[in-house]
């Protein structure tokens, strides 16, 4: 039996937890041969030209879900035990020996709370890294046999490619380049703007910039049921930073659509208009998870990009401005030297968020170097704006931060953070390209003083959050063990990124002292009064009553 939800578009994690709950009520009230086998979370539901539900369109299985023919029983008690551990935290009917936790919808969080059921059903503490490395029934039950918890090795990370993979998957189709007949390019004044990714902060703060620095009118890429519910997502996002105005909505166009698919989804007509009217695209969009593989962050970060540059060719050349990440430059131990050039080294390169982000920005670069004109801004670990502080609270810097604080605890591992605040990217970026002359141009927008990890841990203690600093391993001990007994830990979802001795390369490395040039971008913001706050104690206390006011931190404990 299948059971359809409608509900607004869902992160992976956010229907795991749904079908989960349902499951658990479903048990609850009903008799066990009434419950669902299934809980398949849709957009919306399909309808009939009368406004019923059309059931012959229904979908037979979830996305998410294994298919039949693929489905391997448990046959052992431990691996039928494991199996109704998962059914239980996942919301499923069942389960397959070799299916992936992670693709059956399991997240950090998931994961954390499965780990610590068996560890009370089989008395054995489950290593979550390990878990992420072999995410199966079969692997765990063998793990659980074993009786051992071998520390993660660094040196292994499931979640990159090798460096000469990513170049294959930055080969751009020869058909993505500007076609014959299409209006030239424009460079302003602009009057229509497709921005991808406006549900985001970034994109909030890119939105209003964008309005407030332009008569042009905004089409803007939204997952949802209709246009209006469209409008109503980005509006809400506005707000939710303080940026929303009420004249904004009449000059904002909502296009229902997804980034990560073909032609982003919409209807054919739509589609033409945008290739036919929009004048200009910032591609903000993506997913910014450190913590995901790349095979589950390509469909949005490169595919997506793909598709961004695939309109930008067609019936108008259109410059594309997309927001890459000082992540892309490979990290090394020692001093290093980034100038504002196309990225070409992707020995270094590791974790799935940078790899896509690398992905990404070389395939812009391969369309420009074809005449697409563009740009590529390159800002470093976005934070709180210089005003006000806001900022979202599911970043992993943010997260790094909340997590050490509900720990009471610092971990020894000093790496170099480019704290650059959202809206001085999200002016950079609007002024930029708005004024269309730097078409062809690779922008870094580092911090205006680049800080260490130890650097920010006295400033939190200066603004009240006193951490104690101890060496990595025991500061891993006591995450996993408050992990393990099911604390709600602002880390949980990125415990993967963390191993026993060392943390992964994702999170940096500790003997790199990365310099990133900015001469071009000084250049392109002369005289137009944009400039970088530094940081210090008297910013991080404006970033962090942020996150009291909103609820995600406890007010600090000063004394006197």
């Amino acid at each position: 039996m299948t059971v359809p939800y409608a509900n607004e578009p869902l992160l992976s994690a956010s229907a795991t937890r749904l079908r989960a709950d349902l499951n658990a009520f479903a048990r609850e009230h009903l008799p066990e041969a009434m419950v669902p086998g299934r809980f398949v979370v849709l957009e919306h539901l399909p309808k009939l030209p009368n406004g019923k539900v059309d059931r012959s369109a229904l979908p037979l299985h979830g996305h998410d879900e294994p298919l039949a023919a693929s489905y391997v029983a448990p046959s052992t008690p431990e691996e039928r035990q494991v199996a109704q551990i998962w059914c239980d935290v996942l919301g499923l009917a069942r389960v397959g020996i070799h299916d992936s936790f992670f693709d059956l919808g399991g997240d950090s969080l998931a994961a954390a709370q499965m780990a610590a059921r068996v560890k009370q059903a089989f008395g054995v503490a489950l290593s979550l890294r390990r878990l992420f490395d072999r995410p199966s029934i079969a692997e765990l039950v063998a793990m659980l046999s074993g009786k051992a918890d071998v520390p993660g090795d660094s040196s292994h990370n499931s979640r990159s490619l090798h460096p000469d993979e990513l170049f294959a998957e930055a080969a751009l189709a020869d058909a993505i380049r500007p076609l014959a007949g299409a209006l030239p390019a424009s460079c302003g004044p602009y009057r229509r703007i497709l921005l991808t990714g406006a549900t985001g902060y970034t994109g909030a703060y890119l939105l209003r910039e964008l309005l407030d620095r332009s008569d042009a009118q905004i089409y803007v890429l939204v997952r949802a049921a209709d246009s209006a519910a469209a409008l109503d997502r980005v509006v809400e996002n506005m707000a939710l930073y303080g940026l929303s105005r009420d004249a904004d909505r009449a000059r904002l166009i909502g296009v229902v659509g997804d980034i990560a698919r073909p032609y982003f989804g919409v209807a054919r007509a739509t589609y033409e208009e945008m290739a036919r009217e929009a004048e200009m695209v910032i591609h903000n969009g993506a997913l910014s998870s450190y913590a995901l593989p790349y095979k589950r962050l390509k469909a949005v970060n490169v595919l997506g990009t793909v598709e961004v540059l695939r309109l930008a060719c067609r019936d108008r050349i259109k410059p594309v401005h997309f927001i890459s990440s000082l992540a892309v430059f490979p990290g090394h131990d020692g001093a290093q030297d980034f100038a504002e050039v196309a990225v070409s080294d992707a020995t270094g390169v590791v974790g799935g968020y940078r790899q896509s982000k690398w992905v990404g920005d070389r395939l812009v670069t391969l369309a420009g170097e074809r005449g697409l004109p563009v740009c590529v801004y390159r800002p470093g670990l976005i934070t709180g704006a210089q005003d006000t502080g806001a900022c979202s609270d599911d970043t992993f810097l943010n997260a790094s931060i909340k997590g050490c604080i509900q720990l009471g605890l610092a971990l020894d591992f000093n790496v170099c953070l480019e704290m650059v605040p959202v809206d001085f990217c999200a002016r950079a970026v609007a002024h930029i390209a708005l004024g269309g002359q730097w078409h062809g141009s690779q922008f870094n927008l580092p911090a205006a003083n680049t800080v260490r990890w130890d650097d920010l841990v006295d400033m939190l203690g200066v603004c009240g959050y006193p951490l104690k600093r101890v060496p990595y391993p025991d500061w891993y001990r006591a995450l996993a063990a408050a992990l393990e007994r099911g604390e709600d830990n602002a880390l949980a979802k990125f415990f993967p990124l963390f191993g026993a001795q060392i943390p992964s390369a994702d999170v940096g490395y500790p003997g790199s002292a990365p310099h990133f040039r900015d001469e071009r971008l000084q250049a392109a913001l002369a005289g137009s009064g944009i400039e970088r706050r530094p940081i210090d104690p008297a910013f991080i206390q404006v970033y962090l009553d942020y996150f009291v006011a909103t609820g995600y931190l406890p007010a600090a404990k000063r004394e006197g």
